[in-house]
């Protein structure tokens, strides 16, 4: 290889290492910038988990359920409302991938900003910080059925959707219950075959269904059948 053949190289080289280090300082200079405006992840928080959904429960209480695992330390939440007011507030139940909190003395209708610190991914290492908002609603006007109501409802709907006629039935009954501070009725009833459960709000909406094999019965029919008393 001669000797100008050898320059024309390092002069190649020096001028792409050149190049280099000028798109090297803008960049730097556009993520500092970024970082300053929040529009890039700061990495003090890159290791907060992402959230999935923030949902009200009522009576104050507040669910936010994460995309990952989630691990804590030292967690807290603070709660604010849109005008910076501060509102006590209390974690009550921590899980893998949720956490939920209570708002005190909240007022409805208002929309509360909160930060809950001490919480990072799974197998990431460093604590941040989780922030989003929640709206409170106005407590409905609706009226709110009867037990009886309540029956007729799951009723009707194990009618239309499994065919079975109110002769069918017994055992049927309705009772108050507390779901995640929310209250709710609780219908159960049973026929031959099958039980029932349903679970309804005090405004009449349906919220959960199932329907299960009667174990009992099958266990009742083997005993009497080898009944020798």
């Amino acid at each position: 290889m001669g000797t100008s053949e050898i320059e024309q190289k390092t002069r190649r080289r020096l001028f792409m290492e050149k190049k280099m280090t000028l798109w090297r300082v803008p960049v730097a200079c556009l993520m500092a910038f970024l970082m300053v405006l929040g529009l890039a992840a700061s990495p003090v928080f890159a290791s907060a988990p992402a959230k999935e959904k923030v949902k009200y429960l009522g009576s104050g209480k507040v669910e936010v359920d994460f995309w990952n695992d989630a691990e804590y330390r030292n967690v807290k939440v603070t709660v604010k409302d849109t005008s910076g007011k501060k509102y006590k507030a209390s974690i009550y139940d921590l899980d893998d991938d949720e956490i939920k909190f209570k708002i005190r003395k909240y007022k409805s209708g208002k929309t509360y900003k909160f930060t809950i610190s001490g919480v990072r991914a799974e197998y990431t290492s460093k604590f941040g910080k989780v922030k989003g908002t929640v709206k409170i609603k106005k407590a409905s006007k609706t009226k709110n059925i009867s037990a009886s109501k309540a029956k007729s409802i799951a009723l009707n709907d194990a009618a239309k959707r499994y065919g079975v006629s109110k002769s069918q039935v017994y055992n049927l009954y309705a009772k108050k219950d507390r779901d995640d501070g929310v209250t709710v009725y609780e219908v159960e009833f049973r026929t031959r075959t099958h039980e029932y459960e349903y679970e309804i709000s005090m405004s009449g909406r349906i919220l959960k269904r199932d329907r299960d094999y009667d174990d009992d019965r099958y266990d009742r029919d083997y005993d009497d059948y080898y009944d020798y008393d």
